[in-house]
């Protein structure tokens, strides 16, 4: 017995709350905009849309395309237009989902993405199926600007099976803008133009994007430019932040005929801030320096299949990296200049077969290796670093799962993967760690309205250049490092089980319900933990006493957790809400360890006419008042957004007020225990949008 999948929301919402609905619950919603009716118009990509869809297609889950709301895993998906609702500048938009976060501050060079309290090289970051490898520090690991997006896929839990290590908390995938993200159907030619103000940072954004699409192929290119200010905080105070950022994207994709695809890819980010040392500190944080942030990657991909699909659905995968962080002092006298380069180059190759055995049996075997190779440059005043050797991370991996569609209503996945790490820093010995991941699940659509699903995955992390060998002993200095050569991979064992509801005419003609919940427990052995092992007293141009820290294993950390989301709508209204919670601790001691804060996300949109839409969307965190080291602890708060959108044949005007009450609050992730940035207070946006 399986769910109707055509009978997903029928009813009509011309762009209602899609900042408000579509990233609340997690699983993709994709109202149609005013004037659905004219697929004529420039543009109208959007205005032919499905009035929404729950079960949105992702392949991050699994590597293999599946319905998110069907899959036994905790996957959530934002797409374009709910960026374009939310008139995002950076990904802080993220904050919406339930376990997942953006900490560090309201200084997007501090921000750091984190799924399940997890952040860093915990999770997995991938831009195009391109890792993006970088533990960043106070720095944020992702640079990619949010106009070049179109879609993020999140998936929580452990996904070493799939992706190899850095799993421990899940993956985010980000895919750039495709033809499809700007072309409606039956168009060849098209693109938008935008320009846009905010109050909260005298922000200035001005984005252009088009493409052309062929019987042979296609190309895309983007451009993006911005310019910022400091950020008034919700305390009325400034934050130092002035900057500005150029972005770039180039795609072409040549059809080999009807089963093969070459695609090249090349993004540029490159931006100049000036602010603290420590992007994620306060108003009172000292230490100016500007910060230069520069993003390149170039990527290949032949996509082959055979005509039916059936043993051969695949890919091979080329690509290369360059991160690279420059800082020069603005003190006097000044800092040492210090500049840090990470390059990876890698290789992906997967193939899928699908095949039967008997009569109930469909099978969807997936199978590859992934290789690539970090290399680490660092150095300070153009000398080699004092704190972090130069090195190289070679990783290898070979991987098989298998989807198993029994009788149509269970579905069985299985999958293994074997990793194979070495560590080579220069001057220092090298080390290498290697382990078989498993992972199963198992869902069961037990009626149309009812599905259960259970699960169980493993996921290996070993650990990095920059938790083994950091090194550093100098008075002149806000913290110093101990190194720990000796450090394990930590290894994490989830359980996972949970249900969806989906109800559709519940009340109204038309209308629907979707409800999908997940509880989990994961035994983390070996954590790695930074601790602080010791003080001294510095020297200017610091002063006071310093922390001298250290990476351990903990022996087990236990942590649990639930996720629930849900949406309704009903004709122009859409209510979602989203909530999650997280406690983790040392199962030695009993000390609370990164958790963040219970969050409810709230939303509700409403379509006024063909033309006009408003929409609200509320975050509503819970005090973090019990991690056991006290610097971390954090207030509760409420944060409350309006918007409001006209979209009329080939133009868009939205108008949106964000943090409604001028809240003055503290997000719980940041870089340092001790850095306590506000976020930004009241702020008024706007934006124009022309389609062609």
């Amino acid at each position: 017995m399986t769910r109707p999948a055509a009978s997903v929301l029928r009813g009509r919402l011309p762009l209602a709350g899609t900042a408000a609905a579509t990233l609340l619950l997690g699983i993709t919603v994709q109202p149609v905009p005013a004037h659905a009716e004219e697929t004529d118009a420039p543009g109208a990509e959007a205005k032919s849309a499905p009035i929404s869809r729950l079960e949105a297609i992702t392949v991050t889950a699994t590597r293999t395309e599946a319905s998110a709301f069907d899959l036994p895993a905790s996957v959530s998906q934002i797409d374009r237009t709910a960026l374009d609702d939310a008139q995002a500048a950076d990904l802080t938009i993220l904050r919406r989902l339930p376990n997942v976060d953006m900490g560090g501050g309201p200084r997007p060079a501090a921000q750091n993405p984190s799924i399940r309290g997890f952040i860093g090289p915990r999770i997995i970051l991938s831009v195009d199926g391109v890792r993006r490898n970088n533990e960043g520090g106070v720095f944020s690991p992702l640079l990619i600007d949010p106009d070049m997006i179109g879609a993020i896929d999140v998936v929580r839990g452990p996904v070493s099976a799939s992706y190899g290590s850095g799993g421990l908390g899940g993956v985010m995938a980000i895919r750039t803008l495709e033809p499809e993200d700007l072309l409606a159907p039956g168009e060849t030619t098209g693109g938008r133009a935008s320009l846009g103000w905010r109050s909260g940072n005298h922000a200035f954004s001005s984005h252009v994007a088009g493409t052309t699409r062929t019987t042979d192929g296609d190309l895309l290119a983007a451009l993006t430019y911005r310019s910022t200010d400091n950020i008034r905080t919700g305390t009325g105070d400034k934050l130092e932040n002035e900057g500005d950022l150029l972005s770039g994207l180039f795609k072409g994709g040549l059809d080999l005929g009807p089963d093969h695809r070459i695609d090249i890819s090349y993004q540029r980010f490159d931006d100049d801030l000036t602010g603290p040392n420590n992007p994620g500190g306060s108003a009172l944080f000292p230490y100016a320096q500007l910060l230069e942030r520069r993003q390149d990657q170039y990527s290949g991909r032949w996509s082959f299949a055979d005509p039916d699909r059936s043993w051969l659905d695949g890919s091979l995968q080329l690509y290369y990296t360059k991160l690279r962080f420059d800082t020069t002092s603005r003190e006097n006298p000044p800092l040492d200049a210090t500049s840090t380069e990470t390059e990876t180059r890698g290789l992906s190759l997967q193939n899928t077969s699908r095949f039967e055995t008997g009569a109930a049996l469909a099978h969807k075997l997936t199978y590859g290796v992934d290789h690539y190779v970090d290399t680490n440059t660092n150095r300070t005043a153009g000398s080699t670093n004092v704190v972090l050797p130069d090195g190289d991370l070679t990783a290898t991996g070979v991987f098989i799962q298998d989807e198993l569609t029994i009788f149509e209503d269970w579905t069985l996945i299985g999958a293994l993967r074997h990793d194979r790490y070495e560590i080579d820093p220069e001057g220092q010995a090298s080390s290498s760690h290697d382990r078989l991941s498993p992972k199963v699940a198992l869902h069961w659509q037990a009626t149309p309205v009812l599905g259960l699903f259970v699960g169980y995955g493993e996921a290996f992390r070993a650990p990095t250049l920059a938790e083994m060998y950091p090194n550093l002993t100098a008075t002149r200095a806000l913290f110093n490092f101990i190194p720990n050569p000796e450090l394990q991979p930590e290894t994490a064992h989830t359980t996972e089980a949970g249900f969806t509801l989906a109800f559709d005419d519940l009340a109204l003609p038309g209308d629907a319900l979707r409800f999908k919940a997940t509880v989990f427990h994961e035994r983390v052995d070996d954590l790695i933990d930074s601790q602080v092992v010791g003080t001294f007293t510095r020297t200017a141009p610091f002063s006071g006493t310093g922390l001298i820290f250290q990476r351990r294993n903990v022996a087990e950390a236990k942590r649990r957790g639930i996720e629930a989301e849900a949406s309704y709508q009903a004709g122009p209204v859409d209510v979602s809400l989203a909530y999650s919670k997280l406690r983790s601790k040392d199962a030695d001691t009993g000390a609370q360890l990164y958790a963040p804060p219970d969050k409810v996300a709230a939303g509700i949109g409403y379509a006024v006419n063909q033309d006009w839409r408003v929409w609200y969307a509320g975050i509503y965190a819970a005090a973090q008042d019990y991690d056991s080291t006290p610097l971390r602890r954090r207030s509760g708060y409420a944060v409350h957004d309006l918007g409001v959108a006209f979209d009329r044949d080939w133009y868009r005007l939205d108008v949106a007020v964000t943090n409604l009450f001028d809240e003055a609050y503290v997000t719980y992730r940041q870089s340092l225990a001790e850095t306590y940035a506000y976020e930004e207070g009241r702020s008024v946006n706007l934006r124009l949008t022309a389609r062609f």
